[in-house]
């Protein structure tokens, strides 16, 4: 004769509260991965040409002359507001002026429009153009333009980028802070 010992498993149930302990921890680790995910996959833009190196966009080359506080560049320049930049600034930023140089390289020529252009803030948000002078213009071969574009960007936006047409990235620098908001 055979005896056979069965052992008895118990099967303790944990408690449903305990799970639910891990749950917020779990969210705020996904969303981090999201945001560095996010970032590592912004990373693979390639970097920036330098503050007045040129950049290549379709037919020619395009270089930043200069970026600073708009105030600042009028109260240099002795020149009245245009009535587009007449309204308030929100607080905690302010308006800079980029001095873009383009230049037609190829036979075609090419066709500059100031909306191809935004500035990049780190973490990915842009700035739209405000106003620009000329907004638009055909260049022929082995002509040069210079414009000035107007972006409301924050007091304390670090690396800022300007892209533009044939995805050219030009850094805009430092120089554009104001220190406190303003025009």
């Amino acid at each position: 004769m055979t005896t056979q010992t069965t052992a008895a498993v118990s099967v303790e149930h944990s408690n449903p509260g305990s799970r639910r302990r891990w749950i917020p921890p779990a969210v705020f680790l996904l969303a981090l991965l999201l945001v560095l995910g996010r970032e590592f996959v912004s990373a693979d833009e390639g970097p920036s040409t330098m503050l007045g190196a040129s950049g290549s966009v379709p037919g020619g080359l395009a270089r930043l002359n200069g970026v600073m506080p708009y105030t600042q560049f009028a109260a240099q320049e002795g020149r009245d507001v245009p009535a587009e930049l007449g309204g308030d600034v929100p607080s905690g930023a302010h308006l800079v002026i980029v001095l873009l140089e383009v230049t037609a390289m190829e036979p075609g020529g090419l066709e500059f429009d100031a909306d191809d252009y935004v500035v990049e803030r780190l973490g990915g948000r842009a700035s739209q153009v405000v106003w620009a002078s000329p907004s638009e213009a055909p260049l022929e071969q082995n002509e040069t333009m210079q414009a000035e574009l107007v972006f409301e960007v924050p007091d304390k936006a670090l690396e800022l980028t300007l892209e533009g047409a044939g995805d050219v990235r030009l850094s805009m620098g430092t120089d554009h802070h104001s220190g406190v908001g303003g025009r």
